[in-house]
């Protein structure tokens, strides 16, 4: 059952960060986003995916939403170091680290708020 949720909030994720990243794309390959615009929002896609995924995950944990959130942030975090290692095939460097720390930090802070939202409803 936990494994079902998580895949679905998984699918979830992906899918917001590619949905928006293909329009985001369309608009600077038309050139109505500058470069600076678009490189800003490929980072606030990454965040807010994410984000919204470990909202809805700490909402329907029974407790320790930050622990979700944080589940749910490593497991996309190693699945792009994997992917970026795979196709770009660079080594890891102080940039990457501090953007994966960013998301695991927004997903962490996701679960929390997602939990909250559950405790104020009951």
């Amino acid at each position: 059952m936990y494994l079902k949720r998580l895949g679905k909030i998984l699918l979830l994720t992906i899918s917001l960060i590619l949905i928006l990243s293909f329009f985001t794309t369309i608009l600077y390959y038309f050139n109505l986003l500058s470069s600076q615009i678009y490189n800003i929002l490929k980072l606030f896609i990454s965040l807010f995916s994410l984000f919204i995924g470990s909202y809805q995950i700490g909402k329907k944990a029974e407790k320790k939403g930050i622990l979700e959130g944080i589940k749910l942030g490593g497991i996309l975090i190693f699945l792009f170091l994997i992917l970026h290692s795979v196709l770009f095939q660079e080594n890891l460097d102080f940039k990457l680290f501090f953007y994966d720390l960013i998301l695991l930090l927004t997903s962490a802070i996701g679960g929390m708020l997602g939990i909250n939202q559950k405790k104020e409803k009951t």
